[in-house]
């Protein structure tokens, strides 16, 4: 072999074992999991729920969350669009960031074509809940007396205009043909206090929010607008039940920049979807009142193209714009 030869392969024999060394240490890297709300709430409580039992299945790798609320979640958005498409920032993604945001708000990307899907943590109903004083014991009675009222007579609180909150309330009250007053709040807690204190009638909330207060006796739940019953309130119907085709839920899922590898994004997937099996891990989130899914990049695209129907339908009866 000649002396050319020999060098290069000597090259070539050191270059090789750097290769696997190179990938691992881009695997190594801490993964971001950045979140579109304050800390303390339903979704950093979800990421925290993940981060710790998803570094395993990485291999050890360090998952780091991130709260970044603002904007009703465009300062997260912003922050993975800012980053490299290398697989090293998750974005928490929900109906609010995905498909409400572009409608309420001019933006210069699309989250539908910028954002790759991952996997969807979970989801979760909304939940109808009434002030003791609304004289209805189910569905049925809260429609005929909200109608007996003069339009625009009944108050109901959001967690803030355009939230899921806000709008899952105004469908419902379009297919029922109600017409009821909308006071939106700074957030689900606020909105919750005052349905407690009777200075609302109506609001739409996690089921959680209502669990915890079902002892009280101050408010009563008249239905869920997931497409199942809940199991913790198995005699509570479903709107769907009484509208048909009714059933709107939202999800929290994770997303890549348009631009992350696919194998990355598979692998990544892959480990979110055996955590979603993991006993504990299902249980947990059942508290906050998330049913896990845990699914494919595919199967989540799919939920949202969806999804995006009814969302949309609601934002057009919500009569928002963009500013």
């Amino acid at each position: 072999m000649s002396t050319r030869r020999q060098a290069l392969a000597a090259l070539a024999a050191l270059a090789s074992p750097l290769v696997p060394l190179a990938v691992k240490a881009q695997e190594q890297r801490p993964l971001r999991l950045v979140i579109p709300f304050a800390a303390g709430g339903s979704s950093d409580a979800m990421a925290r729920l993940l981060a710790t039992r998803l570094s395993p299945e990485l291999g050890g790798r360090t998952v780091i969350v991130e709260p970044t609320p603002g904007g009703s979640g465009l300062l997260a958005s912003r922050k993975l669009l800012n980053a490299p498409a290398d697989g090293t920032m998750l974005l928490n993604i929900s109906p609010t960031t995905t498909i409400i945001l572009p409608k309420t708000t001019k933006l210069d990307f699309d989250p539908l074509t910028d954002f790759v899907p991952v996997s969807n943590m979970g989801s979760n109903p909304l939940v109808l809940g009434v002030h003791k004083s609304v004289p209805a014991n189910n569905l049925k009675e809260f429609i005929a007396w909200a109608k007996s009222q003069p339009p625009k007579s009944i108050n109901f609180a959001s967690g803030g205009t355009g939230t899921s909150t806000h709008l899952v309330a105004e469908l419902f009250f379009k297919r029922a043909g109600l017409q009821l007053t909308h006071v939106p709040y700074k957030g689900g807690a606020p909105a919750l206090q005052d349905l407690l204190a009777g200075h609302v009638s109506a609001y739409f909330g996690n089921p959680a929010e209502f669990l915890a207060q079902l002892g009280g006796g101050n408010i009563r739940v008249l239905a869920t607008s997931g497409d199942k019953r809940l199991s913790e309130l198995p005699d509570m119907p479903t709107l769907a039940e009484s509208i048909p085709g009714l059933s709107l839920v939202t999800w929290n899922g994770l997303a890549f920049r348009k631009g992350t590898p696919a194998d990355e994004v598979a692998r990544v997937s892959a480990a979110i979807q055996r955590v979603s099996r993991q006993p504990e891990y299902i249980a947990g989130m059942a508290k906050i009142g998330i049913a896990v899914i845990g699914d494919t990049p595919e199967h989540f695209g799919a939920t949202i193209a969806r999804d995006r129907v009814l969302w949309n339908e609601a934002i057009a009866v919500a009569d928002l714009k963009q500013e």
